[in-house]
Order: structure tokens, then sequence, then C-alpha cells
């Protein structure tokens, strides 16, 4: 800040609980230097994942030091936060502190993890009855009129972009309604904060214009579901060299195949963090652009893992991870893949022959992703790799949640089969973030 600046009334401390959710609580701003100094004790108790009720004191601690202003909400200044134990160790449940492990671990073998992602989300409004309407009738790259929320996108960039968060495109989406907004690719840490941070503004303007804008994956069953297409490349520490590079223009390196492999070998176990909801597997079905395929190829939108052309570029060289939602968390969700791909790269993994056929038309057996978040959970209980890497602790409550989450729905709906989207899931997951 500037001595011309006004100091804004409020900090506002972020942080994220397991399953994602932005969690904030706001003190004054006469109270920063206190804050970064010493942190803040909140009860974790009432937090999913970071105390019991009778030792319920947890401690979140800024990120850094100057807080981040913005100008669509003035009064307050934003301090990103990761949580820790009243003793200051970092809390083994905070999705910040199992991605800083992770990053750490990639580090020590000279190797960095750059990510940009593709947010979808879509905006819409209730009517009389209370019923979802979409907000706009466009299509994919639609222009005004049939393109009404051009502005709205335009204020989230520009808030965005204000406070640090590069963004690439943005545009409208293929369903009515839906959005998506591009972010730059940076280190994985960074990217995975700017990604929380996008969220809670796109939500925060959206509710500002009367809207609201969701990040559930499937909110309209005859309409295509909203993902978290996440790009990445592996670069050196040493030389700031873009590892997934190959020779053959084009082509990506061995290590970067090496990387897909671990991807596509832990895909099953991988599902219940990428796509942690019941309504995330509303959305991974066939017929409505999502992957369910575990496979990989070049240009190829069919497939889980996608190639994308690059120009001959070293540094655009990358892939693409498409079975996200931005309804997870996105710390926890770097840390996951990341800790598959240096499997795959560590062991050598060698991944099946990319595929150049249109998958969710072929008639070729595919082993795909879970089909329920029951069966995700399954999987996910049983990884000896991502216990491994995120922790017992971690994998252990997250189990727990998920399949309270499942037996929740099954008894509201008494249908676990069912395409419809509920109004458990309405409930559930509309207005998270």
């Amino acid at each position: 800040m500037t001595n011309e600046q006004e100091d804004p009334e409020f900090l506002r401390l972020l942080f994220t609980d397991l399953l994602g959710c932005t969690r904030s609580i706001e003190v004054g701003f006469d109270r920063l230097e206190e804050v970064v100094e010493s942190g803040i004790v909140i009860d974790g108790s009432s937090v999913p994942g970071y105390a019991s009720i009778n030792e319920s004191d947890a401690l979140i601690l800024p990120t850094r030091a100057t807080p981040i202003l913005q100008q669509w909400d003035p009064a307050a200044a934003f301090l990103l936060c990761g949580v820790h134990e009243v003793s200051g160790a970092p809390h083994p449940r905070d999705p910040r502190n199992i991605l800083r492990k992770i990053v750490t671990l990639a580090s020590e073998q000279g190797l960095k993890l750059l990510v940009g992602s593709e947010l979808e989300f879509f905006t819409i409004k209730r009517d009389e009855s209370d019923s979802m309407i979409p907000c706009d009738h466009g299509g994919y790259f639609s222009s005004v009129p049939l393109d009404s929320s051009l502005e709205l996108r335009r204020e989230i960039v520009r808030a965005l972009n204000v406070i640090g968060i590069p963004t690439t495109s943005h545009h409208h989406e293929v369903a009515q309604g839906q959005q998506e907004i591009g972010l730059r690719y940076l280190p994985a840490e960074i990217a995975a904060d700017n990604i929380m941070m996008a969220r809670l503004i796109i939500s925060e303007i959206a509710y500002r214009r009367g809207l609201i804008a969701t990040f559930m994956p499937k909110p309209f069953v005859n309409q295509n579901g909203s993902g978290m297409h996440l790009h990445q490349s592996i670069w050196s520490t040493e030389r700031a060299q873009n590892l997934f590079v190959c020779e053959r223009s084009g082509e990506i390196s061995t290590l970067a195949s090496h990387y897909i492999g671990g991807l596509l070998e832990h895909a099953i176990t991988l599902a219940a963090v990428l796509a942690p909801t019941v309504n995330s597997y509303k959305r991974l079905v066939p017929g409505f652009e999502a992957p369910t395929a575990i496979a990989w190829g070049y240009r190829n939108r069919s497939t889980m893992i996608r190639v994308p052309h690059f120009n001959g570029s070293q540094d655009a060289a990358r892939i693409e991870l498409r079975c996200p939602d931005a309804s997870s968390s996105p710390h926890l969700v770097i840390a996951a893949m990341l800790s598959a791909g240096l499997d795959g790269i560590h062991r050598r993994i060698e991944p099946p022959q990319p595929s150049d056929t249109n998958l969710y038309e072929s008639k070729t057996a595919i082993v795909c992703l879970p089909s329920s978040l029951q069966e995700a959970t399954q999987y996910l209980d049983s990884s000896l790799m991502l216990r491994n890497r995120l922790g017992d602790s971690a994998i252990d409550f997250l189990v727990k949640k998920r399949k309270q989450e499942w037996n929740e729905y099954v008894q509201s709906t008494g249908d676990p089969g069912s395409s419809e989207i509920t109004y458990w899931e309405i409930d559930k997951y509309l207005l998270a973030n």
C-alpha cells in the first residue's frame, strides 16, 4: 500500500478445509501486524477436519505479510492463511500444507510443477417458483446478445488482474448460462491459491449482481457439466527449462510420457479427490463432453488427458487433465496429481499408446473412471501411494466424510443410480465454493 491509500476497515483471513470449501474470518485492519506475527486462534472443531470438540483450537497463520487489496470490495483486504496446530506445526489435514510437502519433494528432485486452469461455472437466477434458470441463452463462443454475460466476465477478469491473478481468456461455454475463465500457468502453490481466490471473487461479484455463480459440476441434467481443466508441465528448477519439451515438433518428452503414465495408473484412486462429490459423477457420463475413459491422446478431447497443440513453443508444451471439477480442493487436487505424476517419473511408467479416436463413440473396451462417489471413495481408501504422499490422516478423514455424504444422498433420494439432479444435491452443492 502507498501512503496515499486509505487503509481498509477490515482484514479478511482466508483458508480452506480439506473438502475444498473456502473459509474466512474478519478482524479489524488495525490488527494486521499482530495477525502477521502471531496468527489467530479459531474454533477448529467447527471446520471439517481440523480439530475435535475436546481439543478444539487451531491456529491460522498468514502465508504472506502483505494483504491483498481489491477494488470490488474496498472495505476489506485479504490475507491467505494456512492452518496449524496450536503448537505452530503445520496441520496434517490442511490442503495447503499437504501441497507444500509434495512441492518440496519435487523440488528436492530438481523439478517444479507449473499449472494453468480453466474454470467453468454456471451463472443462474431463480424464478418465482424458486426454480433455477440459466442467466443467458448463449452457447459455445457465443457473442452478444446471446452472450449477455460478457460484461459480468469482464468485471471478474478486471478484478482478478487487479489483485495479481493473471488470466488467459474468457468466453461463453457450451451450455446456457455457462462461463469459462482461464487462469495463467504458474507454480503449483500459487496456481492453487489463484483458483481458490478466483472462485471466491466470481461468486461474490455475481452475488452483487443478483446472480448465483455455481461451481456445482452438473446443475442441469440435460446440459453439459462444468469442469476445471488443469494444464500442467514439469520444469527444471536449475535450468528454468520445460522438461515436457521434445525435440520432435508437437510431441512430448519421455519424462512427460512417464508423468502421464503415473496419472493414468492412479486415475481410479485419484477420482475421489479430482471429482469429490455425488454430483461430480453426474458430470462424468458419456454424451456431455466430459471425459470418462482413462486414456490420453494428442489434441483428443474425448480422453482424460489431452496434449494440446502448442505450435512448437517450448514454454507451452504441456498436458491437460480434463476430469477435475471446481467443487474440489485446488490445493489437494494439485498435490494428488503431482504425487501420481512424480510416481510415474520415478518408476518410469510407460503409458499405453495415445488414442486418436473419438472414445465417446468407440466400441473398444476401455477402462473408465468410477461411476459414483461410493465407488471412487473405495478406491481412494485403498491407495497406498496417496496415503504415503497425502498422509493417512487426510485420507482417512476424506474417506469418512465422503462415505457419510454418499449415505446421506442415498437416504434422502432412495435412488443412488438416478441421473436426475436432486434437491439434495442443489441444497448441498449449489452455493459451495
